[in-house]
């Protein structure tokens, strides 16, 4: 393992003379882009669709079609493809879980020719754009579909943008069989999208706070961890290459002890890589904004600003692809195994997770105003009850070889799927329960006093944080830290809608059958006490507790 991680302190490259930020979002067909180049009527009439779930019609999809191809020219696009993610699972292996596509250059035949060999011409479409066929026979795997019922298709997720990487405009996509069901991440996210923006509006007109709002959105935002090591000495090992991990090896001299790695200066290598990563991750559109070094040696960790979930999770397929292509331009191999070396720390890709409505409210959020504060409180009951009812639906989401590898240890959550609200919010639930009001739970940010001059206290969050739990509060969102750094967030995140909706939906039938907000939430409160745990995780108490 000292030699994997060796002669990582000789530069490989040159950070690039350019400032990454000039390029950012040049390579995405953002909606900026779209509604700078596309009649208003047309954009108007797209953007409702994404609301009422409408279908574009004939004429407007040539319009756009028209529209992104003549952009995407200016890229050096020649190529286009359907991007879609069947599902491969979170293997562990090189590359992490990557996305699909086949490329169809941008040309088709000219219809209006008379000749019997028609010419071509350079366009994109229209239902090249919005649609495609693809086989479907070999997703998940030859072995769990019939040959005989092989049709798929991929249709544009018209929430997520179209960008031009290596000079193909891929189009992100859903991924369907002739009959309709989903053989694919994507589909179950934007299903549960469609969930939770239909129970929380109905919850929202139910408890009479935020009955303005008109969408719910889910939002995202990833931390991706990840190991580098040089590509010659990965090549070298048949363990990592075929398995993504070692299964022989010894220790660093030093192992992990003393946290050295942890926040050190990057080494110039692998600073390179960062940087070049970040800067085409930019370009495309995904808000690259911390880059350091992990606990473990050798490991490290990448994460954008949080965004609409749709979209975050493609950027992090695409992301796990770009720093896979980077690192071979410059020698290196990238990891994304949830534990490719014994002994030290695994990685994780933490999902910051939040749902929120187009008017700004957050259900996650304490907020500064009595209503903002009892969606809070709201909030927190409907996500008790999902994971209470729903748990084994949310272990599954995580459950894979290489994370199973991981999960218990070293930093990362127990596979006991519990939710942490902080303690002084368990104190609130408790309250709730034996017959106070909603309101009344303090969420007053501390100080950290450093008891210096020169420096301030800093301001702390309202919560404590837990580093065990797998569903820890995060001041306004919660951390969904089990999930493994080689899966699609997509299902993870698909399933967290899917039991917060069912949450909301549980809650305003109460609510609706005549019981008041105040004790239908200590009801659900009550019946879902026992997954709320703010201990520690790693204790040999918990999973006997757990048990009961």
């Amino acid at each position: 393992m000292d030699k994997l991680m060796s002669g990582m302190l000789n530069p490989l490259g040159a950070l690039g003379d350019r400032d990454a930020l000039a390029d950012a979002s040049t390579a995405v067909f953002d909606d900026t882009t779209m509604k700078a180049s596309l009649p208003k009527a047309v954009y108007t009439r797209f953007k409702e669709a994404l609301v009422t779930g409408a279908a574009t019609s004939e004429d407007d999809m040539k319009a756009i079609a028209d529209c992104i191809f003549a952009w995407a020219r200016t890229k050096g696009a020649v190529a286009s493809a359907h991007w879609f993610f069947p599902m491969r699972s979170g293997s562990g292996g090189m590359g992490g879980v990557c996305g699909a596509f086949k490329m169809d250059t941008l040309i088709d035949l000219n219809w209006s020719s008379q000749e019997a060999t028609k010419p071509f011409k350079a366009v994109l479409p229209a239902e090249r754009l919005f649609f495609g066929e693809t086989d479907g026979s070999s997703f998940p795997n030859g072995g769990l579909r019939a040959t005989h019922t092989a049709a798929a298709f991929t249709t544009w997720d018209r929430s997520s943008p179209c960008f031009v990487y290596e000079k193909v405009l891929r189009i992100p996509c859903s991924f369907v069989t002739h009959l309709g069901a989903c053989i694919d991440d994507k589909t179950p996210l934007l299903r549960s999208n469609d969930a939770v923006n239909r129970e929380g509006l109905r919850l929202l007109k139910a408890v009479n706070i935020g009955t303005d709002a008109k969408q719910i959105h889910s939002f995202l935002g990833w931390e991706q961890e990840f190991f580098v090591i040089k590509a010659d000495l990965y090549r070298r090992r048949p363990d990592l290459v075929n398995c993504g991990r070692t299964l022989i090896g010894q220790l660093p001299t030093r192992n992990q002890q003393a946290d050295l790695n942890y926040f050190a200066p990057v080494p110039e290598a692998v600073h390179v890589l960062l940087y070049n990563i970040q800067a085409v991750m930019l370009r495309l559109g995904c808000p690259m904004a911390v880059s350091h070094n992990e606990v473990a040696p050798a490991q490290h960790e990448m994460s954008p600003i949080y965004c609409q979930a749709t979209f975050s999770s493609d950027n992090n397929v695409l992301f796990m692809e770009v720093a896979t292509n980077e690192a071979a331009k410059l020698g290196l191999a990238v990891l994304f195994h949830e534990k490719p070396f014994a002994g030290i720390n695994g990685s994780g890709k933490h999902n910051n997770w939040s749902i929120g409505t187009d008017t700004g409210l957050n259900f996650f959020y304490p907020g500064k105003t009595d209503p903002a504060r009892e969606l809070f409180v709201i909030g927190n009951a409907c996500l008790a009850y999902g994971l209470m009812q729903h748990n084994d639906l949310v272990r599954c989401a995580v459950a894979h070889a290489g994370n199973d590898h991981r999960l218990g240890a070293q930093e990362a959550p127990p596979a006991i799927i519990s939710l942490y609200p902080g303690t002084g919010f368990e104190a609130h639930v408790d309250s709730i329960i034996a017959g106070g009001p909603l309101l009344g739970y303090l969420a007053e940010k501390k100080t950290a006093d450093t008891k210096a001059t020169a420096a301030m206290p800093a301001p702390c969050g309202v919560e404590d944080r837990n580093r065990t739990a797998p569903f820890p509060f995060c001041g306004n969102r919660f951390e969904f830290r089990a999930v493994g750094s080689s899966q699609n967030c997509s299902f993870p995140i698909a399933m967290c809608n899917t039991m917060m909706a069912s949450g909301m939906a549980h809650l305003a039938s109460l609510i609706e059958g005549g019981m008041s907000t105040r004790d239908a939430v200590a009801q659900m409160y009550k019946e879902n006490r026992n997954v709320i745990f703010t201990g520690n995780g790693y204790s040999a108490e918990w999973p006997e507790e757990a048990k009961k």
